[in-house]
């Protein structure tokens, strides 16, 4: 039975109980441009093509890679700063999945695709917002993508108290996530 798909942001393959649609590369709009979309893609790394034009035309919506922007070893180790983001399409032998932020483990009767680390845009007033999505814990990045050209990044989220309930969240630390299907 065909199951719902989700992506695998950091890895190049799926979890044994799915099945890898395609894997390819994170792509987002530039960390400091206005306009194009707001949400991540997983790009595959075999594009095709239709009619197009040669250039860099101005109005048109960008798209760029996604490196890790990842400072203090918080929560990954900073070998993987400035790499660039990998991605896997994933099917799932389940009829539905789900990512919950705060959590590593599934609830009752869900099943664990994976877990890891909250990441989106950095949150500060010179960003364009992003969506949050769920990172691997075991990263992996695209080989020979360190060139450091900041131009789609991810950042680790952090809770920060006030509005949101602290306990049980904690000011400072760094979000876990986790990809369940049912």
């Amino acid at each position: 039975n065909p199951g719902e798909t989700y992506i695998r942001w950091g890895k190049t393959s799926c979890p044994e109980e799915s099945y890898l649609v395609y894997d390819g590369y994170a792509a987002g709009k530039h960390w400091n441009f206005g306009g194009s979309g707001s949400n991540l893609l997983c790009l595959p790394k075999n594009p095709e093509w239709k009619e197009y034009t040669e250039g860099d035309y101005a109005w048109t919506g960008k798209l760029y890679g996604v490196e890790y922007e990842i400072g203090q070893n918080k929560p990954y180790p900073n070998t993987f700063h400035n790499k660039d983001t990998p991605c896997a399409v994933c099917q799932s032998k389940r009829s539905a999945v789900l990512m919950v932020p705060g959590k590593v483990t599934c609830y009752d009767r869900w099943h664990k695709e994976f877990s890891g680390y909250l990441m989106s845009q950095s949150s500060t007033n010179d960003r364009m917002p992003s969506e949050y999505i769920c990172v691997d814990e075991m990263l992996e990045y695209v080989p020979g993508g360190d060139a450091d050209l900041n131009e789609a990044l991810l950042y680790p989220v952090e809770a920060v108290c006030g509005s949101l309930k602290c306990p049980p969240y904690v000011n400072g630390r760094e979000l876990t996530c986790v990809v369940c299907s049912i």
